[in-house]
C-alpha cells in the first residue's frame, strides 16, 4: 500500500483526499491546524519550520506529496507580499528540495487565476500565462519551482466542497449565506470551471496510479458564470431564503485585480487518465447528495 502525505492536511482540499483515499492509501501529513479526523493522523506544525517539515516529511516515508498548503486570499497577497512568497513560493521550493533528496514524488495545486482572463475560449496547458495579480504570480512560480524536477505533477484547479474547519468554500458560502436568508452579490461577468474536492481527490488518485508528471487542468467540464453557479444551487437545493442579487464585477473595489474568465481545458487530462469529469451542474447535483449525507441539508 502506498502513503500519501499531504500539506495542509486539515484543509478543504486535504482533508477530502485523506478521507476519500485511505482504504486505499496510507495517509500522512501536516498541518498547523488540529482537527479530528477519522482514522487519520498527521503532525500538528509549522511548516515554515523547515527543520520540522523535513523530519515530519522524511520519517513518513511517503510515496507522494500532495501540497496544498497556500496563501489564497487574493486581497492578502497583495497587501502582505512578504507572506504570500513566504508560503506559495519558498515553502514550495524547500518541499520539491526535499522530495527530491528522498526520491518521493510532489504533487502541486495550483490555481486558474494564472490566466489574465482576457480570452473568451477555455484555456489549455499550452497557452500564454500573464498572472493579473500577486496572488496568481506566487502560485506560478510555485509551478516553476515544482517542475524543476521533471517527475513532479501540477495540477491547476477551481475548488469546492464541504470543509472541516470554521470557514466556507465558495459553495459553502453560497448554501449558509442564503439558508441565513441573507441577500448576497454574485458576478455574471466572472466566469470558471468550479470541480468539486471529491472529483479532485479521485483525479489525484488516478494520477498516482499513472505516475502522470507535468502540467494538467484539474477542474470541471465547461464553464458557468458565478451569478449561474449560485442560482443552480439555490434552485438544485429548493431553498426559499434568501436573495442572490446579479452584479457585474466592475463595481467591486479589489486590491487584487480579478480575472473575469478563468474557464480551463481539461480535456488533457480526461484523454490522458480516460475519465470523463463533472460539469457545473452536475458537479453541484454531487454536491447537493453530499450535503444530504452529512446532514447539512435534508431532502425533505
Amino acid at each position: 500500500m502506498k502513503k500519501i502525505y499531504i500539506t495542509g492536511i486539515a484543509g478543504l482540499l486535504g482533508n477530502t483526499i485523506a478521507q476519500e483515499l485511505k482504504s486505499k492509501y496510507q495517509i500522512c501529513g501536516a498541518d498547523a491546524v488540529k482537527v479530528n479526523m477519522e482514522a487519520v493522523s498527521y503532525d500538528c506544525i509549522d511548516l515554515t519550520n523547515y527543520e520540522l517539515l523535513e523530519k515530519s516529511i522524511v520519517s513518513s516515508h511517503p510515496d507522494v506529496v500532495v501540497h496544498t498548503v497556500a496563501v489564497v486570499n487574493g486581497d492578502l497577497c497583495e497587501t502582505d507580499k512578504e507572506l504570500a512568497k513566504k508560503i506559495n513560493v519558498n515553502l514550495t521550493k524547500k518541499i520539491r528540495e526535499i522530495c527530491t533528496e528522498n526520491d518521493i514524488k510532489m504533487i502541486y495545486i495550483s490555481t486558474d487565476s494564472v490566466f489574465d482572463g482576457n480570452d473568451d475560449s477555455l484555456y489549455t496547458e499550452d497557452d500564454e500565462v500573464n498572472p493579473p495579480n500577486n496572488y496568481a504570480q506566487t502560485k506560478l512560480n510555485g509551478e516553476i519551482e515544482t517542475l524543476i524536477n521533471e517527475n513532479n505533477l501540477v495540477l491547476r484547479t477551481n475548488i469546492y466542497g464541504i470543509n472541516l474547519q470554521n470557514k466556507y468554500s465558495f459553495g459553502e458560502w453560497i448554501l449558509y449565506s442564503l439558508l441565513a436568508d441573507k441577500e448576497i452579490n454574485m458576478f455574471d461577468d466572472i466566469y470558471f470551471s468550479p470541480i468539486l474536492t471529491n472529483d479532485l481527490a479521485d483525479i489525484i488518485d488516478r494520477c498516482i496510479e499513472k505516475n502522470l508528471k507535468g502540467l494538467f487542468h484539474a477542474c470541471g467540464t465547461g464553464v458557468i458564470s458565478k451569478y449561474d453557479f449560485g442560482m443552480y444551487l439555490k434552485k438544485k437545493f429548493g431553498i426559499s431564503t434568501g436573495t442572490i442579487n446579479k452584479t457585474n464585477s466592475s463595481i467591486m473595489n479589489f486590491k487584487a485585480k480579478r480575472p473575469k474568465n478563468m474557464g480551463m481545458s481539461n480535456e488533457k487530462i480526461k484523454r490522458e487518465l480516460g475519465i470523463t469529469i463533472r460539469n457545473a451542474y452536475e458537479s453541484l447535483d454531487y454536491f447537493y447528495e453530499l450535503c444530504i449525507q452529512r446532514g447539512i441539508v435534508s431532502n425533505d
